[in-house]
């Protein structure tokens, strides 16, 4: 939970009641992992492994201690005994794929990350991971459904509609997604050669820079909800009730801000109306990178863009929109 002051008090309470027993040299152990002290903490994990050796939950918690100090194969041999104990456990298979994953063997990390989400299909990291491992195989098309999918699950609904939903005056609104998620999926469709898609989700990426608002105009069209894996049907299925439920409370919910992703994001599709060549793609690749320098990410490069705009249209006609 990230609560360490909590923690530190369980850890406390549970040495004053019985210090010779495994859940309290779990906790303990807990304790010094959250304070980055494995090593402490892999000698509590031993202890409540000494008192227990079936005590699944140690196992797994000190192959994270051993994966933070690289010390793979100590942690593939408490995952494999975790594994053992209890094969339904989904934290123990992402262990073992995030060991294979540091060793670069990709084919093998898949496996078990695959394993993972079947056990646990709601936790985005995991299909994340999947899809990051997948874009190393070059699988592309299907690392871009595993990153649709940690966007489902990060939304916390069933299925693709849960990107959008409707509030109580029927217009459209996009949910918060993450933008590291959201620009991986435009970096694989780059990679695919499809400019539209790509143009898209990096629209969709600098869209939760700010709140609800924002977001909306992105879902009030047929693209967004094409693009986003949700037809018109989904997103007007949803009824009256689910959105007093989840969109009216959250309209003035703000967005991430300004991050060197989203900027990425910027100066990619400034790039690319620039390329475009029209007067609008012109302006608003004009636009795009002055925000950058106002930002304080890729100044530079915006800087040299905004000049190869000016040139191409000469300095006057760049003059009012800088201003």
């Amino acid at each position: 939970m990230g609560k360490s002051a909590r923690l530190a008090f369980i850890a406390q309470v549970a040495t004053s009641t019985d210090r010779f027993r495994p859940e309290t040299c779990l906790a303990v152990g807990n304790y010094f992992a959250q304070r980055s002290e494995h090593e402490k903490a892999i000698v509590y994990f031993r202890r409540a492994l000494t008192l227990d050796r079936s005590y699944q939950a140690a196992w797994t918690l000190m192959g994270h201690e051993y994966l933070e100090l690289r010390n793979t194969h100590a942690a593939i041999e408490c995952y494999r005994r975790a594994v053992d104990i209890n094969r339904k456990d989904f934290r123990a298979w992402h262990g073992l794929g995030q060991v294979y994953e540091l060793l670069e063997m990709h084919l093998y990390s898949l496996y078990y990350w695959q394993r993972a989400a079947a056990l646990s299909p709601p936790d985005a990291k995991i299909w994340q991971a999947m899809g990051q491992c997948l874009d190393k195989l070059g699988r592309w098309h299907q690392a871009i459904k595993a990153y649709k999918r940690a966007l489902v699950a990060g939304t916390g609904q069933d299925g693709a509609e849960g990107l959008m939903f409707r509030n109580s005056n029927g217009a459209a609104r996009l949910q918060y997604l993450d933008p590291e998620v959201t620009y991986l999926i435009a970096l694989d469709h780059d990679k695919l050669n499809d400019v539209p898609q790509t143009r898209a989700w990096l629209e969709v990426t600098l869209a939760q820079e700010e709140g609800l608002q924002r977001r909306a105009q992105a879902a009030e069209t047929d693209t967004a909800a094409s693009f986003l894996g949700a037809s018109q049907s989904m997103v007007s299925g949803r009824t009256g009730n689910d959105a007093e439920d989840e969109g009216d409370d959250d309209d003035e919910a703000g967005g991430t801000g300004v991050t060197a992703t989203t900027s990425k994001a910027r100066m990619w599709l400034a790039r690319l109306e620039y390329v475009q060549g029209s007067d609008e793609g012109l302006k608003r690749a004009m636009q795009l990178a002055n925000e950058l320098c106002n930002d304080g990410y890729e100044v530079e490069e915006a800087k040299g863009l905004l000049k190869e705009i000016r040139a191409r249209k000469g300095e006057g006609w760049g003059a009012e929109v800088v201003g």
